[in-house]
């Protein structure tokens, strides 16, 4: 993992707690005395019984004094001279889960990658790592870098769903690629992960594990499958979901059973998930995998209403993927949501689907800043991710704008790099 190093905080101090002095004072009373005699000078036993005897006011009040009276007495007896007063409640004690003091943390995020195909082609012949050598610095400078895993990386075909329409193996060295570009976290839950079974899951989690690179949104069990992968950088804890809303058959984890997990299917249960994700880390992020293929805009009902829920649920950003185009990106209620960026390792058949970008942001302990759009092309003849600059940059990034209408977002474009800001 990038572990590159952010200026240490400075712990926040606790506020102390104030002691109150002095002691409460009993109200002054003043004696009962009848307005229609002039006060004794002596006492009379009998009289006195027989004018309390007929006074029930007389007796109330005298038991109210002597009442009174004990209750002072045993005040000063707890608190010694009663210079002391109880102390205040203490503050809340600190979050041991979350870092405490200010923070900020670099992320950059891309669109899918899939090691096959033509793909395959170029990583047979030039090696895994070359497949993102051309953004390998790009991604490499933040502190936390995040991508889809597309496809499973195996050369195991026993467990093909050969039924699927369309169904990929990603080459082995595509791990080569995750490992020089500097890649920390990826999501699996996708409707290509399972296109080996239960064996080419495997593999490609023995070959992410073996690598560093943490991953959540499959498993082999539907319990290891549904977990968040935790990542903890200079004293920040981040938790990251990932789910899918594309789900081919044979493709959920059930018990036992390898698969994917799924959001839409239990919007409840990601809420609660992301809710309580929140409680013991500083930062949130969801991948989410859904949307209509080769759509620009997006499905309401199937992005942006979930998207929504997550957020409020307590995601600080969404990550999207699946369309195979580039989508909008949206400032919610403080949080970040990007909805597509496209393709970002894979051949493809058109401008649109050959267009990406890298997302980048920074999550301080206030929330989200410093959002950009560095535009990508894929080339045509292999699909391999190079940066572009000038007309080329310029379409990219004002479609992206065209596209984020409506969302709260503002564009602001220098240097071939779009400055993303909430418009309002």
């Amino acid at each position: 993992m990038n572990q590159k190093q952010a200026p240490k905080p400075t712990p926040r101090k606790r506020p102390s707690v104030k002691d109150r002095q002095g002691k409460p004072s009993a109200p002054r009373r003043t004696p009962y005395r009848s307005a229609s005699k002039p006060a004794a000078t002596g006492i009379d036993a009998s009289a006195a019984i027989q004018g309390l005897a007929s006074r029930p006011i007389v007796i109330a009040v005298a038991a109210a004094i002597v009442v009174l009276i004990a209750l002072v007495a045993i005040s000063l007896a707890t608190c010694g001279k009663g210079q002391e007063a109880a102390e205040a409640p203490e503050a809340p004690a600190a979050n041991p889960y979350k870092h405490e003091g200010p923070f900020s943390l670099t992320f950059a995020s891309t669109g899918d990658l899939m090691f096959a195909r033509e793909v395959g082609t170029f990583v047979d012949a030039h090696g895994g790592a070359a497949a993102l050598a051309n953004v390998a610095d790009e991604l490499s400078a933040p502190d936390v870098t995040i991508a889809n895993v597309e496809a499973p990386l195996t050369n195991d075909e026993s467990d093909a769903l050969i039924g699927k329409d369309v169904y990929w193996m990603s080459r082995p060295a595509g791990i080569d690629a995750l490992k020089a570009a500097g890649i920390d976290v990826v999501s699996l839950a996708n409707n290509h992960i399972m296109d080996y079974g239960a064996a080419g899951l495997r593999d490609t989690l023995e070959a992410l594990d073996g690598a560093g690179i943490l991953h959540a949104g499959a498993g082999l069990t539907e319990s290891t499958a549904s977990e968040p992968a935790e990542l903890e950088v200079n004293g920040v804890r981040i938790a990251f979901f990932s789910w899918t809303d594309i789900i081919p058959d044979n493709f959920l984890a059930y018990g036992e059973g390898a698969g994917v997990v799924s959001a839409r299917m239990n919007m409840a249960d990601a809420c609660k998930r992301v809710s309580e994700a929140k409680e013991t880390h500083d930062i949130v992020i969801v991948a989410m995998h859904w949307g209509v293929e080769y759509q620009a805009y997006i499905d309401e009902a199937q992005q942006q209403v979930p998207a929504h829920q997550l957020v409020d649920a307590g995601a600080d950003v969404i990550v999207g993927n699946h369309p195979h185009v580039i989508e909008g990106i949206e400032f919610y209620n403080g949080a970040l949501i990007s909805y597509s960026q496209g393709d970002f390792v894979c051949d493809h058949y058109s401008q649109e689907t050959g267009e990406s970008f890298i997302l980048n942001f920074t999550l301080t302990q206030d929330g989200v800043r410093d959002v950009s759009a560095t535009p990508v092309y894929l080339d045509d003849e292999h699909g391999i991710p190079s940066i572009v600059t000038g007309d080329h940059a310029q379409s990219i990034l004002t479609r992206l704008e065209e596209i984020s209408s409506g969302m709260n977002s503002s564009f602001t474009v220098e240097n071939d790099v779009a400055y993303i800001k909430p418009a309002a």
